[in-house]
C-alpha cells in the first residue's frame, strides 16, 4: 500500500473526480459514509457525540459525517468553529444540507468564551473535523484553543483523515497544538506522520478506510513509500517444493554470543533454522555451544578457540549467508574478526547488535559492506552508526539515504519497523505488538531473516518477509498469553503457524 504526500493526495482525489467519474460532493459523501459506517461500530447510539467541524473540506466531511448520524437516531451536535470567513463549497454544501435537517443540532463557536456555553459530559466522543491533511503551519487564535479545549476535556476522540494540526509529511514543534485521538480514520492510504514513534499520542491507532479512489491511482503515482501487510507479503511467500533436500536450502554460518552472552545464540539459531534454512552452522564460544547443543541439536557449531570472544573467523566457503552480532561484544580481536568478514566474504551478510556498534566504532569500514547486505539496527544503534537526531522523520530521511548510499539494506526496527532499500524505496511494517519489547526479539528478526536469505530468498525480501513474520508470530502468540509476558522464543515457536497462514 503506497504511502503518499499530501500533494500526491490531491492529486489523488482530483484524478478521481475527472475519471471515474464523480464529483467532489459525491467524493465526500462517500468518505463520510465510510466513516459512519466504523463509528456506529464504535459508539453507542445514546452516546453524546460532538462533531467539531471547521470551513475547509474536512469540515464538509463532519457536517456529511453529523447528518448522517442524526438520520440513524444518534444524539449528535455539530459544532461548526468559525476560524475563516469563507466555507470551501463542498462544505458548505454539506453545512447546509445538516442545517435543513436539524438547525438545532448546530452550534457555531466564534470566540473562546462559546466554548464555556458548550453542554457535554465527560463520557461524550468528539469527532474531529477541523483541519484534513493540507495543514503547512502550526494553528493559532481560535483552532489552537478548540484543540486545546477538546484535549483538555476528553478522552475519546475520533480524528477524521488526520489528527487537527499535525503535519503528515514534516515534523511538528513540540508546542504545536495537535488532536490527542484515540483513533483517526484515514482515507485510502497512511500517512507518514502516522508511522514515527514522535506522533505516538497524536496517532495511536489508525485504520484505513476505502474510499474508491481511481484503480489506476497505483500505476500513475509513482511512490516510493509502501505500508505492508499480510496480502503484500502473501506475494512474495512461496512454498518449499517438494522433489528438494536440505542442500536446496542454503547453509547459514551465524556468528553470535561470548561468555557472558549465551542466550543470544540460542534465540537466533532456533529462529534462523525455523525459518527454513537447510542446515546451520553456529560459531561462538564453548559455553554457547554447549548449550545450544542441549536447546538445537539440529545446530551444527564451530568453536572458536578463545573461551570468552569470537576471536577467529572460520572458513567461509560453504556458507551462502553469514550473521553476525548477537551477544559478540565489542573487544578488539573480535572487532578485527568483523573487518576480516566484511573484507574476504562473498556471501550475503546480515548485521545486528554489537556488529553494528562496532561499525560505528570503524566508519570507514562501511564501504567494505558487501550490496544488500542486511543491518538490523534499533534507533540508538542507528544513530551511533550515522549521527544524533532530533526528530523520527529525521531518521528516517538519513535512514533512507545510507541505504542508497551504501547500496545496503536498513531495517531499522520500531514499533512500525522501516525497511530501506538501495533503490531508495522504503517499507513499514503493519505487523506486530508492544510484547516485542524485550531482550532477545532482537536476536530472533536476526536469526529470521538469515533463514530466508539460507532458504532462497533474495535479501530484499527476506528482509520484507522477515520483519512481517516476525511481527506476525508476536501477533498470534499474544492471542493465547499476554503482550506482557511474551518471550522470543513464544514468537519463534509461533512461526510455523505463521507461515502457514501466509502460504495458505
Amino acid at each position: 500500500m503506497q504511502i503518499l504526500t499530501k500533494e500526491e493526495l490531491k492529486f489523488a482525489d482530483d484524478y478521481t473526480i475527472q475519471h471515474e467519474p464523480i464529483s467532489s460532493l459525491q467524493l465526500m459523501e462517500r468518505a463520510a459514509r465510510a466513516c459512519v459506517m466504523n463509528i456506529i461500530n464504535k459508539v453507542d447510539d445514546s452516546t453524546p457525540i460532538f462533531v467539531f467541524c471547521g470551513k475547509g473540506n474536512n469540515g464538509g466531511d463532519g457536517f456529511a459525517i453529523a447528518r448522517m448520524l442524526l438520520e440513524r437516531s444518534y444524539n449528535c451536535t455539530a459544532v461548526l468553529v468559525d476560524h475563516s470567513k469563507e466555507f470551501s463549497e463542498d462544505c458548505k454544501v454539506n453545512y447546509d444540507r445538516l442545517k435543513e435537517l436539524r438547525s438545532d443540532a448546530i452550534v457555531e463557536i466564534t470566540s473562546e468564551k462559546d466554548l464555556e456555553t458548550l453542554k457535554f459530559t465527560s463520557d461524550a466522543t468528539i469527532i474531529d473535523a477541523l483541519l484534513g491533511t493540507g495543514l503547512n503551519k502550526p494553528l493559532t487564535g481560535l483552532l489552537k484553543s478548540v484543540v486545546e479545549f477538546i484535549n483538555k476535556n476528553f478522552l475519546k476522540i475520533i480524528s477524521i483523515d488526520c489528527p487537527t494540526g499535525l503535519f503528515i509529511d514534516s515534523s511538528n514543534s513540540s508546542d504545536d497544538a495537535i488532536i490527542l485521538s484515540s483513533v483517526t480514520l484515514t482515507f485510502q492510504y497512511p500517512k507518514l506522520a502516522f508511522l514515527m514513534p514522535q506522533n505516538k499520542w497524536f496517532v495511536p491507532q489508525f485504520e484505513i478506510l476505502n474510499i474508491g479512489l481511481h484503480p489506476h491511482l497505483q500505476h500513475l503515482i509513482k511512490a516510493k513509500q509502501f505500508y505492508i501487510g499480510k496480502n503484500e507479503i502473501k506475494q512474495l511467500v512461496t512454498k518449499r517444493p517438494k522433489f528438494t533436500d536440505k542442500g536446496n536450502f542454503g547453509h547459514a554460518l551465524l556468528m553470535a554470543g561470548s561468555e557472558t552472552m549465551r542466550g543470544a545464540v540460542s534465540i537466533s539459531a532456533m529462529a534462523c533454522l525455523r525459518s527454513g534454512a537447510g542446515l546451520l552452522t553456529v560459531h561462538s564460544v564453548t559455553k554457547a555451544i554447549d548449550a545450544l547443543m542441549t536447546n538445537l541439536p539440529e545446530a551444527m557449531c564451530s568453536i572458536d578457540p578463545d573461551p570468552s570472544i569470537i576471536s577467529e573467523l572460520p572458513d567461509l566457503k560453504k556458507y551462502n549467508v553469514i550473521a553476525i552480532g548477537p551477544g559478540i561484544g565489542t573487544e578488539k580481536a573480535t572487532a578485527d574478526v568483523l573487518k576480516k568478514l566484511l573484507n574476504y566474504t562473498g556471501s550475503s551478510l546480515v548485521i545486528d547488535a554489537d556488529a553494528l556498534n562496532i561499525l560505528s566504532e570503524n566508519k570507514t569500514w562501511l564501504s567494505f559492506l558487501p550490496p544488500e547486505t542486511v543491518l538490523t539496527p534499533h534507533p540508538k544503534e542507528f544513530d551511533r552508526l550515522t549521527e544524533q537526531h532530533d526528530t523520527d522523520l529525521e531518521r528516517y530521511a538519513t535512514a533512507k539515504h545510507f541505504a542508497l548510499k551504501h547500496k545496503v539494506i536498513v531495517v531499522l526496527k520500531g514499533t512500525y519497523t522501516c525497511i530501506c532499500m538501495p533503490d531508495g524505496s522504503s517499507y513499514f511494517n503493519s505487523s506486530g505488538n508492544s510484547g516485542l519489547a524485550k531482550g532477545g526479539s532482537g536476536d530472533a528478526l536476526t536469526g529470521i531473516i538469515t533463514g530466508l536469505i539460507a532458504r532462497g530468498y533474495t535479501a530484499p525480501k527476506a528482509a520484507l518477509i522477515g520483519v512481517y513474520l516476525h511481527g506476525y508470530a508476536a501477533d498470534l502468540a499474544v492471542k493465547k498469553i499476554s503482550k506482557e509476558s511474551l518471550l522470543a522464543t513464544d514468537v519463534i515457536d509461533k512461526l510455523g503457524k505463521a507461515f502457514l497462514k501466509l502460504e495458505d
